[in-house]
């Protein structure tokens, strides 16, 4: 099992392969914890230089030097530096575990970044932009930036801290907006298998465009978010003005938020379908918080301690009922 996890580091493993070896690790909690401490020490690799990561960094590359030869060492290196989206850390304790795979567009190869349902994870781009990224949310970013601009693609939900370059702006790519800035951080909600948008600034500013009419730009100013509202887009005040620990630690907070849009969120991080009943009261008003890294049962006892309704589970369905 060694070789193999050697073999999958050193890029040598089939797609069919991969697959196989996940569902090994996904039953096996020693070797996930093998998986882990592998997949670590190749993020160390990628790491933009900081105070204090020299020491670190030698004496994982020298564990792992022991594991894999020299030529599959460099091997991954030279890989990790042509391809890299840099991993930083696991948000809110989650282990590391997601898929790291190239796709080509127009010529273009990406890295895949593939965040597991209920899980974050945290990265830290070669431009010196920091992301945040929330449960089953899919990132895609080029090998290399354009000379003009600097473009990722977003199914999901992400927060950017976005490092200053006037000559080259930063552009989330979603399905069907744009969102555009120079050093300012924001966060942006566009996940595809919903038919909800929202973007909130905290700090600089961003232009906001459509894919369909680019022409149309809606500029915000920090304090002010961006919602889509029967197919228009409308400027109000952001909830998170400037509170970046919560966009940061997965924390989400709502105010008079409707029980069924609650749902909406969950089922989206955690990639679980809800069959509400009528009498569970879906656009009952909530307001509250927790953190998108808990259970969901756990968040659904939370909810029940301000609304009345009981729930069942059955595989990826979950039955709200009163």
């Amino acid at each position: 099992m060694k070789e193999e996890l050697d073999n999958y580091f050193s890029g040598e493993l089939t797609d069919r392969e991969k697959f196989v070896l996940f569902d090994k690790v996904q039953s096996d909690e020693a070797l996930k914890l093998d998986f882990i401490r592998m997949q670590n020490t190749v993020a160390l690799t990628r790491l933009c230089s900081q105070k204090g990561d020299e020491k670190i960094a030698d004496c994982k590359i020298a564990e792992l030097e022991k594991r894999i030869s020299r030529k599959r060492m460099k091997l991954i290196f030279w890989k990790t530096i042509r391809y890299a989206a840099v991993v930083a850390l696991i948000v809110m304790n989650a282990w590391l575990f997601f898929l790291i795979e190239r796709s080509a567009d127009d010529a273009i190869a990406f890295t895949k970044i593939e965040v597991p349902s209920g899980q974050r994870v945290s990265m830290t781009l070669p431009d010196g932009t920091e992301i945040w990224l929330s449960p089953h949310s899919v990132l895609q970013i080029p090998d290399k930036f354009a000379a003009n601009e600097r473009m990722v693609k977003l199914d999901g939900e992400g927060y950017f801290s976005v490092a200053k370059d006037t000559k080259r702006p930063f552009v989330v790519h979603t399905e069907h907006y744009n969102i555009k800035a120079l050093g300012t951080r924001f966060n942006v909600f566009a996940y595809t298998k919903s038919e909800h948008f929202e973007t909130d600034l905290l700090e600089g500013k961003i232009e906001v465009s459509s894919q369909s009419l680019p022409e149309n730009v809606v500029t915000l100013r920090p304090g002010e978010k961006i919602i889509l509202k029967a197919n228009r887009l409308v400027k109000s005040a952001s909830l998170f003005n400037n509170d970046e620990e919560y966009l940061k630690n997965g924390i989400f907070s709502f105010n008079n938020k409707r029980f069924g849009e609650i749902l909406e969120y969950l089922a989206l991080w955690y990639d679980i379908s809800f069959e509400i009943k009528d009498s569970a009261e879906k656009d009952l008003l909530i307001s509250g918080k927790f953190r998108q890294s808990d259970e969901v049962k756990v968040i659904l006892k939370a909810l029940q301690g301000v609304h009345k309704f009981k729930f069942k589970e059955d595989g990826k369905n979950i039955e709200i009922y009163r």
